[in-house]
């Protein structure tokens, strides 16, 4: 007869059944381990208005309030209530879902890990002029088109090539990276969402 072993949702269910029975109140647990936006769902329609939620007192240190949401499971809009949740890794931050009802995308709530700002590239050479793009076709009106620049690599400038892409869920605008002359040096300023 093999061993039983818990698995780590077992063990999470346990370790939050104990925590509701000492605290004598309901907890859920969130255990999803993925992190990043899901693939967009074309839906015909949007979610239905949010349902009012009273927010209970943490269960403990650690928690991060995942306010209660509707979510596009098997073919319907499902309410989810909300809940105190462990994120999968430190500093996670929960990403509320987002409905575009012009390109009638649905993007899921998710966890994300918030990118430090990198630290400021100061160079002495400047970068050449742009180069100038042929813009292809838009593949949907969601899309946004983040233009070429030239980046600095291995001790050289090198050009990144423009590109359409989709912007992450509740930003609209890609602010352009660009160089600042300050001086005798150039100052890379990294592009960004907003």
């Amino acid at each position: 007869m093999k061993p039983f072993f818990p698995t780590l949702a077992a063990a999470a269910l346990a370790a939050a059944l104990a925590l509701a029975a000492r605290a004598d109140t309901k907890v859920s647990v969130d255990i999803g381990l993925r992190l990043g936006p899901p693939p967009p769902v074309v839906i015909r329609e949007g979610p239905p208005r949010p349902v009012v939620e009273r927010v209970i007192a943490a269960p403990g240190p650690g928690f991060v309030w995942v306010a209660g949401h509707h979510s596009w499971i098997r073919g319907q809009w499902v309410w989810v209530s909300g809940t105190w949740a462990v994120p999968p890794q430190p500093g996670a931050v929960w990403i509320e879902g987002k409905w575009d009802r012009h390109s009638r995308n649905w993007i899921d709530g998710y966890w994300m890990v918030p990118q430090p700002a990198p630290e400021a590239l100061v160079v002495v050479e400047a970068p050449p002029p742009p180069r100038q793009e042929v813009i292809l076709a838009r593949p949907s009106p969601s899309h946004v088109w983040v233009g070429g620049y030239w980046a600095w690599r291995g001790h050289r400038h090198e050009w990144v090539a423009g590109h359409w892409t989709l912007p992450p869920p509740g930003h609209l605008v890609w602010v352009t990276p660009r160089w600042e002359h300050r001086g005798a040096s150039y100052v890379f300023i990294e592009g960004h969402w907003r």
